[in-house]
């Protein structure tokens, strides 16, 4: 009841997201992990109409660690919704909650299977051709420690001719500049490029005036390039 809107028709309602990325936080000796579902709509459950949220939001989650991190983007930034009850004050678009305070129960299932690294370009060439699931690994520094993200490799340029594989795909977690005092609130939803090798540019979603008005959208317009390990994994059959 800390995150909605509108009061909701039930008294429990579970929602199962899949993952986009998972984020390996490794730092001060500790191995946090931290995962990205997939994006929804703001909607109410259980109606028979008037499903969709008024105004309405893209929605997405960021859990693990005990933390749990809520991204709303609406038309324009600094919409204004009210929480309900509105007592509760404006619905923030960065939302980080105690999963244990807002939620019955809440866990993160990471489920992980057998994948083979694609260690030369004929063989991720050959993959690719192919209609096998290839994920990456992409391992940047952070102070004190690293993180290492995996996601699936949903789009990728490659060339037989030319020798080259650019992956450009997301949406995935950059670990940036934080916006509260909670680790999670380091991560910010982002688009990732890279051809392999030793860097990766992350094209990350922030506030973006228009030109010439007094406004501003959620857009991905902050480019970033980060020294990065990458690498592309084929899942076995």
């Amino acid at each position: 009841m800390l995150t909605v809107s509108r009061e909701p028709p039930t008294t429990l309602n579970n929602v199962r997201m899949p993952l986009e990325c998972l984020a390996t936080v490794v730092r001060g000796g500790l191995r946090q992990e931290f995962g990205l579902g997939a994006s929804c709509k703001t909607e109410q459950v259980f109606v028979e109409r008037d499903v969709w949220m008024e105004p309405n939001a893209d929605m997405c989650a960021v859990a693990g660690a005990g933390q749990f991190l809520i991204i709303k983007r609406w038309d324009r930034v600094d919409k204004g919704v009210m929480l309900h009850p509105p007592s509760l004050g404006v619905q923030p678009e960065r939302q980080c909650v105690d999963p244990a305070a807002a939620f019955e129960t809440q866990s993160l299932a990471v489920r992980r299977c057998t994948a083979h690294p694609l260690a030369t370009i004929a063989s991720v060439i050959e993959t690719l051709n192919s209609d096998r699931p290839v994920v990456a690994r992409t391992t940047c520094a952070i102070a004190d420690g690293q993180v290492i993200l995996e996601y699936p490799v949903k789009t990728v340029n490659y060339s037989e001719r030319h020798h080259y594989y650019q992956v450009d795909t997301g949406p995935v977690l950059f670990f940036g500049e934080p916006t509260g005092k909670n680790l999670i609130e380091h991560f910010h939803l982002a688009y990732v490029a890279h051809l392999g090798g030793d860097w990766a540019e992350f094209l990350v979603s922030q506030p973006t005036p228009l030109a010439g008005l007094p406004v501003a959208v959620h857009h991905y317009s902050g480019v970033h390039r980060v020294g990065a390990q990458n690498s592309l994994w084929a899942v076995a059959d």
